[in-house]
C-alpha cells in the first residue's frame, strides 16, 4: 500500500491504523521506514490511531478527538506534559506503565534517546 501511495508522489499520506496488530518489533521497522521515506520525500503524515503511546514517540503534533471533534491539539511533548482537557489526561492517565508511574508509558527506545530524534530525548 505505501508503495502504490509513493508512486502518486504524495504531499500528505493518511495512514489508518498502519501498524495495528504487529508485533513491536514488525511495528518499529515500519514506523522507521515510514519515517525515512518521509524525510526523503518531503511529505507529511496523518496517522490515525488509537496508539496515542506510539503517536508521542513519532509525532510532530496530534489531535484529540472525543464523538467525531478535536478536543484538543497541540505539540506532541506539550500534550503530553500539559494537557489541556478533561478526557486527554484520562487517556493519557489509561495506557499501562512499562517504566514505573502510571502514564509513564513511552516506548522510545534507548538508540533514539541517545540519538536525540525521541521527541522526549533530554537536552544536555
Amino acid at each position: 500500500m505505501i508503495a502504490m501511495a509513493m508512486a502518486l508522489d504524495p504531499q500528505v499520506m493518511i495512514m489508518d491504523e498502519p501498524t495495528t496488530a504487529l508485533d513491536v518489533v514488525v511495528q518499529r521497522e515500519i514506523l522507521r521506514e515510514i519515517t525515512r521515506l518521509k524525510d526523503e520525500f518531503g511529505f507529511a503524515v496523518i496517522f490515525i490511531t488509537h496508539d496515542l503511546p506510539l503517536l508521542l514517540e513519532i509525532s510532530d503534533r496530534i489531535a484529540v478527538m472525543r464523538k467525531g471533534e478535536i478536543i484538543e491539539l497541540n505539540d506532541a511533548m506539550d500534550l503530553y506534559t500539559n494537557p489541556q482537557q478533561e478526557y486527554t489526561r484520562k487517556l493519557l492517565s489509561s495506557f499501562p506503565s512499562l517504566t514505573g508511574e502510571r502514564g509513564d508509558f513511552i516506548r522510545t527506545g534507548s538508540e533514539d534517546l541517545a540519538e536525540g530524534t525521541s521527541p522526549f530525548a533530554t537536552k544536555e
